[in-house]
């Protein structure tokens, strides 16, 4: 927990030496777990993070875009990189043309093992599509 945990006040605990050289999925882990070690900002068990990383597909060998996302029921702050699902963006964009209202949201958890990426094992959180569809890189 961050020295200034008594006063309440955040710090930032990133180290841009410690992260340099860091690949996207390294970035995403190292950030998942400073956030996760600090229960002012998550408790145990709680909150997702994502990355938005370019990868290489295994069968075309052309670059796609690739979810990375905090799997379902891990923890933030000891996840490890087999603890993040991983999904082609364009299956989870093309998710949106099934989706048939919020009665109906449940459905779309037993699509997501359709949009996986390299065959991942990882099963991805109910908060899949919500960091899918936000227009950031991380969330």
């Amino acid at each position: 927990m961050p020295k200034d945990a008594a006063s309440g006040r955040l710090e930032s605990q990133w180290d841009d030496a410690r992260a340099r050289g860091m690949s996207e999925p390294e970035l995403l882990l190292y950030r998942s777990n400073l956030l996760g070690s600090d229960k002012r900002v998550t408790n145990y068990g709680g909150g997702n993070t994502s990355a938005k990383v370019m990868e290489t597909d295994p069968l075309t060998g052309e670059e796609v875009e690739v979810l990375w996302v905090k799997g379902s029921g891990g923890d933030v702050g000891s996840i490890r990189m087999d603890g993040f699902a991983t999904l082609y963006m364009d299956r989870l964009e093309a998710l949106k043309k099934l989706y048939r209202g919020v009665e109906f949201e449940d459905e779309m958890v037993g699509y997501l093992p359709h949009c996986t990426f390299r065959l991942n094992p990882r099963a991805a959180s109910i908060d899949t599509p919500l960091h899918a569809y936000v227009p950031r890189r991380h969330v």
